[in-house]
């Protein structure tokens, strides 16, 4: 009898623990080990030993024996399904505009290893890549985007009729990314556009969207324009604009993220770490259909500078921007750094209704100089910040040195930016 008293009260120390430890991201190891890289600018890799061009009509695998040039724009089409193999490297060319775009009906099966990720990255040597060296990856499903006719397209030179992603199929499966880097992305069509690292319109949620990183995009790290998606453990390093962006009644959630933002790096105006917006262009939004819904658990959103280094005060802005006419619900996560840690459009009125639509449960808000503020100049923010402070949503403001927080903040190779024990009382 002693022993399974032990054993219980063994049981319910270790529940405590993790009750203590699940904010922010969470693993029992650091799950951005082996698969990911905090500087690609440096990173070695083989010279390119394959074309990859052109329009893509039937099954193909790329093998890891090889090293592919992506050249212009690269589009899967006719239900075919585009396979690459583990460790495969696709360098992506910058002399003219290269993309890989998915379109409705076909399948990416990504799936790299933990100790053998697949890479897509830009062609040019080390030291010499940046950000827009390419455009970037798209994918055109077939689930629900709240348009008229369930369509958004895409700015591209394939055919018109593979532009267009959205329809209505909400477990539409547009393939599996598991283990995946995408570098130097985000170069428009022309000078005067951009584009993002990763790019989903319509995609549904049979689709499998895990452990991908995009990291120095020109434009957002992540971009999901409706659909029906779920996706865990990604990764937006040192992007441009935002770092997720969901809009035109995207309905997400999204488990284990992480957004590093950094002033040197990203936009200081209208880019965030989490933007969540209704729409592109409201003359072109079927408002009777379901409006953006967003649901992030266990999210880290930082500042890298921080974290420690040259600082940067000014030059970083809200962490997540919320448009009216949305849903969004953040859970059990971590924001550190920013001038607030949440900004509401001047459109939103604040009062239970419209609150009530945007939910925060158990945020620490850490080292932010206005914690949540609204646009609408007729709000106190103090009192903004007290309905949130509400005992029953267990959020926490306090102002810790943000590189005692984590477990391993600052190592130049791989960070683990998992929360320290009890470093959150």
């Amino acid at each position: 009898m002693k022993k399974t008293i032990i054993l219980i009260l063994l049981g319910l120390s270790g529940l405590t623990l993790q009750a203590q430890n699940d904010w922010g991201i969470v693993g029992r190891t650091n799950w951005l080990n082996g698969w990911s890289s905090f500087n690609p600018i440096a990173k070695e890799y083989p010279q390119t030993t394959k074309i990859l061009t052109g329009n893509i009509a039937s099954d193909l695998t790329l093998s890891n024996l090889e090293t592919y040039n992506l050249v212009g724009e690269v589009y899967v089409t006719n239900n075919a399904k585009l396979t690459i193999e583990p460790g495969t490297v696709i360098r992506a060319s910058s002399s003219e505009y290269s993309a890989l775009i998915i379109t409705k009906g076909s399948k990416l099966i990504a799936e790299g290893q933990v100790i053998n990720p697949i890479v897509f990255t830009s062609d040019k040597p080390t030291g010499e890549r940046k950000p827009a060296d390419w455009g970037g990856i798209f994918i055109l499903g077939n689930a629900p985007v709240n348009t008229f006719g369930n369509l958004a397209r895409i700015e591209s030179n394939i055919p018109s009729n593979f532009r267009i992603g959205g329809g209505t199929i909400p477990a539409d499966n547009s393939g599996s990314i598991k283990n995946v880097r995408i570098e130097f992305a985000g170069r428009g069509m022309d000078r005067y556009t951009l584009n993002d690292a990763l790019t989903m319109i319509g995609v549904g949620s049979g689709t499998v969207i895990e452990s991908v990183q995009a990291s120095l995009s020109n434009g957002n790290g992540f971009k999901f324009i409706g659909g029906i998606t779920k996706a865990s453990k990604l990764v937006s390093f040192r992007c441009k604009g935002s770092d997720f962006l969901f809009t035109q009644g995207a309905i997400s959630n999204v488990d284990n993220g992480l957004a590093l933002r950094n002033p040197f790096f990203s936009a200081t105006t209208n880019f965030r770490g989490v933007t969540i917006k209704a729409y592109e262009n409201k003359d072109l939004t079927d408002m009777t259909m379901p409006v953006t819904n967003v649901n992030l658990n266990n999210f880290c959103i930082l500042n890298e500078t921080d974290l420690g280094g040259k600082k940067a005060d000014g030059l970083i802005k809200e962490a997540i921007y919320v448009n009216s006419e949305c849903f969004f619900t953040m859970k059990n996560s971590i924001v550190s750094g920013f001038e607030s840690s949440m900004l509401l459009n001047s459109k939103i009125e604040v009062n239970a209704d419209n609150l009530s639509k945007i939910k925060l449960q158990r945020i620490f808000i850490n080292n932010c100089k206005s914690n949540i503020v609204s646009e609408n100049g007729g709000v106190n923010n103090t009192d903004l910040e007290g309905y949130y402070a509400t005992p029953s949503f267990g959020n926490r403001y306090d102002n810790t040195p943000s590189q005692d927080l984590f477990v391993d903040a600052n190592n130049p190779k791989t960070p683990d930016f998992r929360l320290k024990i009890d470093r959150i009382n």
